[in-house]
């Protein structure tokens, strides 16, 4: 059984670490490995904290995509991001469905896109496609999706 001064304290500090944002299980896990708590106390803690809904996977998945979104990343680096904070990958899976249409990665591709603009006047060259390419790439958006956008600036690029 572990010590409930142990145990205070690590829901004290959990606690604190939760006021400045939500955190995935493994973040706060971490964190209390780190501060050198024991397996039992850290197990316990999380258990309370999944078990009052401070500690939610779903929900921290839910709240870090919109985070993606506002950023103007795509679903897969949200995808990579998400999965390295540990959460899993059907979870992962089911809220980039609810989050990420098609629609709206082309959507949010093209305004990403459009804020980098030629100036006018000038027309594309390839390795300002290669570059908005990379760009867009960087920010976790389909291959699909990039060669569409970049049709439209330059209709005559190879499919």
């Amino acid at each position: 059984m572990a010590d409930e001064a142990a145990l205070k304290k690590a829901r004290s500090r959990l606690l604190r670490l939760l006021g400045l944002r939500a955190r995935s299980r493994q973040e706060a896990e971490e964190y209390l490995r780190r501060k050198g708590f024991e397996r039992d106390v850290i197990s316990a803690v999380l258990a309370e904290m999944e078990q009052w809904r401070y500690i939610d996977d779903r929900r921290f998945t839910d709240e870090y995509l919109e985070y993606c979104l506002r950023r103007g990343w795509g679903p897969l680096r949200a995808s990579l991001a998400l999965r390295a904070k540990g959460i899993a990958r059907d979870t992962v899976e089911e809220a980039l469905a609810r989050h990420y249409s098609p629609e709206k990665e082309r959507a949010l591709a093209r305004e990403l896109l459009a804020k980098r603009n030629l100036a006018p006047g000038e027309e594309p060259d390839r390795n300002w496609l290669r570059r908005q390419a990379a760009f867009l790439q960087r920010r976790g958006f389909h291959d699909q999706v990039i060669r569409e956008l970049l049709q439209e600036y330059c209709p005559f690029l190879e499919g």
